[in-house]
């Protein structure tokens, strides 16, 4: 059994839906956050935007997604892992699915109200190595210029998430719900217990990514967090928070299973 500190058990609930691929890549967040939304910022992209593409299918919503890496260099290296994935016999053909999944993106991305901005999220005041300034941007700067309200979070940005935490702090009252990816968590606890206490929206959920390491105290390093608005919330009973829950969550790592949590 998994063990995670107490301030990380929701103490308030929603209706929750699951949105995005199987297993790795999709969240869970507020049904009411579906209703109540402009537009989803994606920070953190990757090849993965299922959880983009459901979120508006249900809600209509704007998406704007900001992942500095997916570029056509990183397009082109998929392309030749797949070739010699195939060369090798490593791959059936019908398995080769990098161009397929290239075309996907293009098509999505092309869409009138959808957009992905090449750009590093990070406090724009940074210096960040081999990225060149004008390719950085934050939450603060995002919202300021293209001047967005009502605006769900989805962010899954490798650690840097700790640095934009005050920026969330500071747009709060423009956000309709989160879901938030925290890495080497273990290290980082009083960080993220300041963070909720200072956060207007509520915990509402939490799933553990089991790709992540488990350290020497039983302590998973990759949390998932969901927040939603208190409006959209009633207090949770005590024998209500058992995670995970059977029918919303699924594994991140299809060959592990999710394990039981304890709060203590």
């Amino acid at each position: 059994m998994l063990k995670i500190p107490k301030f990380l058990c929701p103490q308030h609930k929603c209706e929750i839906v699951r949105l995005g691929r199987e297993n790795d890549g999709g969240y869970s967040v507020p049904k009411n956050s579906l209703q109540n939304s402009k537009v989803v910022l994606g920070f953190g992209l990757s090849d993965d935007w299922s959880f983009e593409e459901d979120f508006q299918k249900n809600s209509k919503t704007d998406i704007l997604c900001y992942d500095h890496s997916v570029n056509l260099r990183f397009w082109i290296v998929k392309f030749i892992k797949d070739f010699f994935n195939l060369v090798l016999l490593r791959k059936k053909i019908y398995e080769s699915v990098e161009l397929i999944k290239f075309f996907k993106y293009l098509k999505f991305f092309r869409k009138k109200n959808v957009k992905h901005e090449k750009k590093f999220i990070a406090p724009i005041n940074q210096k960040v190595e081999q990225i060149n300034e004008s390719h950085i941007t934050d939450l603060n700067q995002i919202i300021k210029t293209k001047k967005l309200e009502k605006i769900f979070l989805k962010i899954d940005i490798e650690g840097s998430e700790y640095r934009i935490l005050d920026q969330i702090i500071a747009q709060q009252n423009l956000l309709t719900g989160m879901v938030i990816e925290f890495h080497d968590c273990d290290l980082h606890y009083r960080r993220i217990e300041k963070f909720i206490k200072n956060f207007s929206l509520q915990l509402v959920h939490l799933h553990v990514n089991n790709f992540g390491i488990v350290n020497e105290y039983n302590q998973p390093t990759v949390l998932e967090l969901t927040f939603a608005p208190s409006s959209f919330n009633t207090l949770r009973n005590s024998d209500e928070n058992k995670f995970p829950i059977h029918g919303l969550d699924q594994p991140n790592d299809i060959n592990k299973i999710d394990e039981n949590i304890k709060f203590e």
